[in-house]
């Protein structure tokens, strides 16, 4: 009989925790829709129409995990389909 064993799990020990950039979300996502926001935590790093120069200037402050979301204006509602 064989025994064969189960491979070690590894708990990830740097995890991110967005509960602040979610807050900050709902309190000033209305400021910049059409732009795409950078945030490190609740402190936004910046915002524009290119997100690529400001998580670059994210990485450059120490931000180790830049959240980056692009802000839809969510009072149309989104449709899709084909023409």
């Amino acid at each position: 009989m064989s025994v064969t064993s189960s491979p070690e799990v590894r708990r990830a020990t740097n995890t991110v925790d967005f509960t602040k950039t979610g807050e900050w979300l709902k309190q000033h996502r209305h400021e910049y829709i059409g732009n795409w926001v950078v945030l490190d935590g609740d402190r936004l790093v910046g915002y524009g129409a290119d997100p690529r120069p400001i998580v670059a200037h994210a990485r450059a402050e120490g931000v180790r995990v830049p959240f980056v979301e692009f802000i839809r204006d969510e009072s149309e509602p989104f449709m899709g389909g084909w023409l």
